[in-house]
């Protein structure tokens, strides 16, 4: 098409509809990208959540089975027992009275699924551990609460000391606690598996979570029947040696956050095109008004000049640019 073809009018229709055009889609990529940044910060405090709540879980732990074990610590019969290791019969007591927690239970026995009780002396070295329990075990204490332990002073390891740790088993909580009280002759641990208290996160954060083991096995999964609305959320739960022990993915309903993202999306979309249509009215009805009309009387009155009608008067009404062109071909005439 040959530029002599087209008009001005068609030319500034187009620039004004493309401007329209690349206004209306800049308003969808805007909202795209504003949904995104509010599920990217939703993820965030969701993680930051779980977060909070699985330290919060791991404390109550801490708490139980710093009880069970201040509990047996202070057992007269466990103390003597453990005093009296050299015989094969104190061993075997020691063995039955750490076994007994398994068997007949203890307070907050529901609370926590205890899978072993060890007993090590004043130089971590492993004496004896209960033979209920999980099977498997490193026969010493982990590398992370031994080290802990050793920076110690005399005093401090007098006090309770606990940790996540990984296992062959899998992922361990443990509660080191003297035994003997302030006079102390040794060590108890009490050995618990976390996995049964993190399912507990869900009724903190108030929503929905699934746990898994770092080899992918599910521990803990919630039925979700909408998960289309469910808003997926990972977070890495590290033992305190910086070592992975349980993926935990808590799942937020983000079908409200959606819909007024929607209705938000819809309003500035529907704004910008309403403004964009309003804008190209006027400036149409502005550039029709002092711009193609005048250009078109221009135009038709040099045609009839070209005819030889010399002696018509040129509508000098338009922009300053057309109003000064029109005078000169007044003058001209």
């Amino acid at each position: 098409m040959r530029i002599d073809k087209i008009s001005i009018k068609t030319v500034t229709v187009a620039i004004f509809m493309m401007v329209g055009i690349v206004a209306i889609v800049l308003s969808l990529f805007a909202g795209a990208y504003f949904r995104q940044a509010a599920l990217d910060a939703q993820v965030s405090s969701l993680s930051r959540v779980i977060e909070v709540a699985s330290q919060e879980v791991l404390r109550e732990v801490s708490q139980q089975t710093f009880d069970l074990g201040m509990k047996l610590g202070h057992n007269k019969h466990l103390l003597q027992a453990f005093q009296e290791t050299g015989t094969a019969a104190a061993q075997k007591r020691l063995v039955t009275l750490l076994d007994d927690p398994f068997i007949n239970g203890f307070v907050g026995f529901a609370k926590i699924n205890l899978v072993k009780l060890r007993v090590y002396s004043l130089d971590l070295e492993l004496v004896v551990e209960s033979s209920a329990g999980i099977t498997g075990l490193e026969n010493h204490l982990s590398d992370y609460l031994a080290a802990r332990v050793i920076q110690r002073t005399r005093t401090e390891r007098l006090k309770a000391i606990d940790a996540l740790w990984s296992s062959a088993k899998g992922p361990m909580y443990s509660t080191l606690v003297p035994v003997g009280g302030l006079r102390a002759v040794g060590y108890l641990e009490v050995i618990i598996d976390p996995a049964f208290n993190l399912p507990e996160i869900s009724n903190i954060t108030k929503t929905p979570i699934s746990v898994f083991s770092m080899a992918g096995a599910h521990i803990n999964i919630d039925e979700q029947n909408d998960t289309d609305s469910l808003l997926p959320v990972e977070y890495i739960l590290l033992t305190p040696a910086g070592e992975p022990a349980f993926r935990i993915v808590g799942y937020e309903d983000v079908s409200q956050l959606s819909k007024t993202m929607e209705h938000t999306q819809m309003v500035t979309t529907g704004g910008f095109l309403l403004l964009t249509l309003i804008t190209l009215l006027f400036a149409l009805w502005l550039f029709s008004r002092f711009l193609f009309v005048p250009l078109g009387q221009m135009v038709q009155g040099m045609k009839q000049m070209a005819q030889g009608k010399l002696n018509l008067a040129v509508n000098t009404n338009g922009l300053r640019e057309f109003s000064t062109l029109a005078k000169s071909f007044e003058s001209m005439a």
